[in-house]
């Protein structure tokens, strides 16, 4: 619809919020049906659609309510109309009361009139968009049904029915559909079998493929479906699997979290990624997740939960420090990787439902309370009415500096948007559209049970579960089933325990308990999955674990009442006091016991009637942290010991229990008991308590023998407690550690101590450590030298070895080296071994190589002629050895170095056929899509074609901004006139340190709130800011005038090669009229000059526009080390290189 239509028309009220929304979206639905027949082919889904009815039903309302017709509206809307026909045909309840249905779902009273308005003017509308209308007459509702593909009501009949066929390769009768289960598909099959035989193949290879796969088929790339279709068929063979009977009441199996998401922990003030579990393979204990956050890659370990046996490695939520772009996530075990969005720079905001689960992806909101992380300056406005959005509660989020989380009520908003100072509220920009009409909310009762937890590790609650519906998205009455199973396992079905029972749900909802108390005389006794079925086929499921009327309480022995402390044998001993409610139960055994070296008891909960629920009983415990330096923090719950030295200074101690401690501190006292220094425990959350280590370690390293002793009162018994944490004893765990017949021999060890060893192969230092006690593994004998590190053991917890060992390891000899299954491991642990003299130069094994040259390759451990072959194996492929750089465990700070120092920065990145890896380090992926260009414009030149080259172009318009693209097109880098260092940026230099917090907080503050494409304004800006930050660094690097010579060089050599090109490098030192760059307190303002000539002349090397530089390649490690300081002025400096030397080299290059 043009302007002059809209103009033209007569809109009632022409000052509504949504007309420009409306106009949009009819421009834009207009292109996505321009080249399509049928709806389906749209692919929208049903995310985008919800908002679209909402949005549109609310400007029909208004519209109508001022005066406007409904035919002229529906006559100048069309595509949204007919979109909205569509997306309700795809959800229908009953085809006799379709349009009435589509008016109420649109919040529109369904007078006579307008429902024949809108029955009427359907096909017309169709036809006016450009989609397919049967020749002759055919029901309307059927026809808009056969535009959806399936309407989502009958597609598990339709699944069901493929199951009884009992073929993966099935063949469904179209035209004998049985219209009982079925009878909006069998009637349009009836008409429309050759449009409705395409959908229903590939549904038919959709499901095949499910069943080929049936653990991991949501990971691999399954048949292509319509979205809308897609959706609802994945979902309900996501729950019910091929072959589940009764899908319509069926609950079906138990699923879990498969992939990584994000999530917010309110108590904790965290957003985190949570890794979810997964399967172990046969014999490993743990998985290992490769978490990459801003280019610095981090290994975490999750295994089996202490004391458990099942095959799943517990889950683990990992903090996110500070706001960023994306996350890529690797699974090593099975090779799987994810990206996971964070912060959209043009949307900067993450929203959360209230139990935290991420719904920033979603356009359409279900729920009437949410969490909205989003800018501190930002506001929340409701676009459609106009108003700001009501706001409970404020809290910040742990590291994410300028942000703020808002907690707002949404029970009576329509839309969601964040609007940041320079902006205006605007319906066409990023909005969100509200409406918990669609949700079934699932509501705990009062708090569960205490330390009683179900097998499946729920919580058990002695109350009903509540399913608390909002008004109905029709407007009118409608019928719910709610259908009950034990809890099967995971992926598996368990047994019904009643049939699917009917709930009649008024027009303004209600809520329900999910377990009648008055359903039976016996109480409801189990663990079940509950799923609640809606008349559209929504499916909304919920595990729960019920004893209706359990009493418990949790009694500790010892003068902590609250929870189990260290204390002889273990812990504290505790048992459990249980009593029915009403309705009797019987509890075996009858005397609930954990004795102190068990950290639970099993329970059974049983009926007169047969049910059976164990359960197990889990005492509160304390735990702490005692930093230390020879292994990360890990939590502890018997006490360790450690010598003087060992107590890490700079670290923190964490004291965790049940809840609030009276007045904790900790104490450290020397051999005779009495203390040395005293420290208060304080907390932010009423949970952890932490205390800085460095006052207690400066006490522990002055005496040889002591103990750190922590002390509360306990507020159940009001009494102060104390124990010890800690022991400090001067002599190791051992003097040494060899190898006799297979097993772990260690040389004078301490008496008394619980100690075990996380051992390592040193000829495989990608090999993560193991914990032995004894006699080694198979993998490990024969397997060269070991690194062998004792620690004190833990009963009750688990304790995940270091990721390298510390200096107090010992190495314990023996023959051979690791013989890993992948063989370029292989080969590579052969040659760290000393057993062939050329490092492998397999691309797959360069993240190993790099881990080698950072860390575990030290000069001390290996001899420079092995890092020479490591060098050169990477050399002989540099997009590879840089894709590995990003996804090794070298910091993301000491990359740019580690490619200046090893010479790949004058390598060409043109070996990668397709860069896939541009989420983990921004800069490195640039660099390779830059690398890809030169082979495409010479394609294109011969008449290729240019798509190629577009394509990348705007790969790397994503990535690294605009202004980059530019580069490429100009040959000039717009933003060294703009981000750069000046006489202003030296003369707040000079100022006292307050004014210079001030005006640099005016400068830079907005530019790190949200984080945006890596060459924008205000990332190169920052780049500038760091110089500012580190001047006393780079004044005491840059002091011997070594660097500036070699680049004054430099840069006459680039006048002599492309004046161009040194036109741009000089442009960073002519900003420097006026400073005195003689005066050793401004050398630091050459940094950024030095950087750009440096990078201009690698880059001009690589590409043979200028010869060889024996200065370039002596200046190596000067240029490594301003990497060090600078690192983010350095990498954008070789981008902005690169593409100015590509645009010189290639022009027209930028696409």
């Amino acid at each position: 619809m043009s302007g002059d239509a809209l103009a033209a028309t007569p809109i009632a009220d022409p000052n509504d919020s949504l007309l420009g929304w409306t106009l949009q979206t009819e421009l834009s639905l207009n292109q996505r049906f321009k080249d399509i027949t049928m709806f389906a082919q749209s692919d929208m889904s049903a995310d985008e659609l919800e908002l679209i009815d909402r949005f549109y039903g609310t400007f029909l309302s208004r519209q109508l309510a001022a005066g406007a017709q409904l035919d002229t509206l529906l006559d100048n809307t069309p595509y949204l109309a007919v979109t909205t026909l569509v997306s309700r045909a795809a959800r229908m309840v009953d085809p006799e009361s379709f349009f009435a249905e589509y008016i109420g779902g649109l919040e529109l009273h369904p007078t006579p009139e307008w429902v024949d308005t809108v029955q009427q003017k359907t096909l017309d509308l169709l036809v006016q968009v450009g989609l397919w209308v049967p020749e002759d007459t055919q029901p309307t509702v059927e026809v808009l049904a056969l535009h959806a593909g399936v309407t989502g009501s009958e597609v598990a009949a339709l699944l069901e029915l493929m199951d009884s066929l009992d073929s993966d390769d099935v063949e469904v009768p179209l035209e004998a559909l049985p219209a009982e289960t079925m009878p909006v598909t069998a009637a349009v099959a009836q008409w429309g079998v050759d449009t409705l035989k395409p959908v229903v193949d590939k549904v038919a290879a959709f499901r095949a493929f499910t069943h080929a796969h049936p653990h991991n088929w949501q990971e691999l790339d399954p048949p292509e479906l319509p979205a809308l279709v897609r959706e609802a068929v994945a979902a309900e063979l996501r729950e019910r699997p091929v072959g589940t009977q009764d899908r319509a009441t069926a609950v079906g199996i138990a699923t879990r979290e498969a992939r990584p998401r994000l999530i917010i922990d309110a108590a904790r003030r965290k957003v985190c990624l949570r890794l979810p579990e997964q399967i172990l393979p046969e014999g490993a204990e743990e998985i290992h997740w490769r978490v990459n956050l801003d280019g610095t890659t981090k290994i975490y370990r999750t295994g089996r939960p202490w004391g458990e046996t099942g095959p799943f490695a517990e889950s683990l939520d990992v903090a996110i420090e500070r706001q960023v772009r994306e996350l890529t996530v690797t699974d090593s075990t099975t090779g799987t990787t994810w990206v996971i969005p964070v912060v959209d720079s043009d949307d900067p905001v993450l929203v959360f439902s209230a139990k935290g689960q991420n719904l920033t992806d979603k356009v359409s909101l279900h729920y009437a309370e949410l969490l909205v992380l989003c800018p501190s300056d930002a506001t929340l406005v409701d676009v459609v009415a106009g108003a700001d959005i009501p706001v409970t509660d404020t809290f910040d989020i742990e590291g994410w500096a300028g942000w703020v989380c808002r907690r707002i009520d949404a029970h009576a908003a329509a839309s969601l948007q964040v609007v940041r100072p320079d902006q205006k509220p605007s319906i066409v920009q990023p909005v969100r559209c509200i409406d918990p009409r669609r949700r079934v909310t699932f509501r705990d009762p009062d708090a569960p049970v205490p330390n009683l937890f179900s097998y499946a590790g729920l919580p058990v609650y002695a109350q009903s579960l509540l399913a608390e519906f909002s008004p109905t998205v029709s407007g009118q009455p409608e019928t719910w089933y709610l259908s009950i199973s034990s809890f099967g396992g995971i992926g598996q079905a368990g047994e019904e325990v009643a049939p699917a029972e009917p709930l009649e749900i008024p027009a303004e909802g209600g809520v329900f308990d999910v377990f009648d108390p008055d359903a039976y005389d016996a109480p409801w006794v189990g663990e079940y999955l509950i799923r609640l079925r809606g008349p559209r086929n929504e499916s909304f499921r919920h595990e729960f674990a019920i004893v209706e009327g359990m009493h418990a309480v949790t009694e500790i022995a010892g003068p902590c009442r609250s929870f189990r402390i260290p204390a002889r044998g273990g812990l504290s001993e505790a048992a459990l006091l249980v009593r029915s409610g009403a309705k009797p139960f019987d509890v075996s055994p009858k005397e609930v016991m954990v004795p102190a070296d068990e950290a639970g008891a099993n329970v059974v909960v049983s009926t007169d009637e047969g049910d059976q629920m164990p359960l197990r009983f889990i005492p509160p415990r304390l735990r702490f942290e005692v930093p230390l330096v020879t292994e990360p923090a890990m939590w502890r719950t018997t006490r360790l010991v450690c010598t003087p030295r060992q107590c890490d200074a700079d670290g923190v101690v964490r004291i965790r229990a049940t809840g609030e401690l009276g007045t904790p501190t900790m104490t450290v006292r020397n051999h005779h008991g009495a203390p040395l220094r005293t420290v208060k425990l304080t907390t932010v959350d009423g949970v952890t308590y932490t205390a800085p280590m460095a006052a207690l370690a400066a006490s522990i390293n002055v005496i040889n023998s002591g103990r750190l002793e922590l002390e509360w009162t306990d507020h159940r018994s009001d009494k102060r407690v104390s124990v010890n944490v800690a022991e400090v004893e001067a002599a190791p765990h051992a003097t040494g550690c060899r190898i006799e017949d297979g097993a772990l021999v260690y040389e004078q060890p301490a008496a008394g101590r619980n100690i075990a060893a996380w051992v390592w192969p040193a000829t495989a230092p990608w090999v993560g450590g193991r914990t032995v006690r004894g006699q080694l593994p198979e993998t490990l004998l024969d397997a060269g030298p070991l690194i062998v590190q004792l620690h004190s053991a833990d009963s009750f917890n688990m304790l995940w070895p270091p990721l390298v060992p510390s200096a107090d390891a010992f190495i314990a000899e023996q023959p051979g080296f690791y013989h890993d299954p992948n063989p370029a491991l292989a080969e590579l642990s052969a040659f760290l071994a000393g057993e062939r003299e050329d490092a492998p130069s397999n691309p797959d094994i360069m993240p190993i190589l790099w881990d080698y040259l950072d860390g575990w390759g030290s000069v001390e451990a290996s001899s420079l002629e092995s890092r020479k072959a490591v060098m050169e194996a990477m050399a002989a492929y540099p997009s590879a050895a840089l894709k590995g750089l990003s996804v090794s465990l070298v910091p993301v700070e000491k990359q740019p170095g580690r490619v200046i120092a090893s010479g790949l920065v004058h390598g060409v990145f043109n070996d990668a056929k397709d860069v896939t890896e541009i989420h983990r380090t921004a800069w490195i992926g640039t660099l390779q899509l830059l690398g890809q260009l030169p082979a495409q414009y010479a394609a294109a030149e011969v008449g290729e074609g240019r798509a190629a080259l577009r394509d990348t172009v705007s790969k790397l318009e994503q990535v690294a901004g605009k202004r980059l693209v530019e580069a490429l097109a100009t040959g000039r880098d717009a933003t060294l006139d703009t981000a750069c260092v000046d006489q202003s940026i030296v003369h707040i230099a000079h100022m006292e340190p307050a004014q210079q917090d001030t005006l640099i907080e005016m400068l830079f503050s907005q530019a790190e709130i949200v984080p945006g494409p890596i060459m924008d304004d205000s990332a190169r800006l920052l780049a500038v800011f760091e110089t500012f930050k580190q001047r006393a660094a780079l004044n005491e690097l840059l002091s011997d005038q070594a660097l500036i010579a070699t680049a004054v060089s430099l840069l006459r050599a680039l006048r002599g090669a492309n004046r161009q090109l040194y036109a741009s490098a000089r442009i960073r030192f002519d900003k420097l009229d006026g400073v005195d760059t003689d005066d050793r307190s401004n050398i630091w303002t050459l940094a950024p000059v030095i950087s750009l000539v440096f990078a201009l002349t690698a880059r001009m090397r690589a590409h043979e526009l200028i010869g060889k530089s024996k200065l370039l390649t002596e200046a190596r490690t000067g240029w490594s080390a301003l990497a060090d300081v600078v690192p983010d002025l350095v990498t954008s400096d070789l981008i902005s290189a690169e593409a100015m030397v590509l645009a010189v080299k290639y022009p027209g290059i930028g696409g």
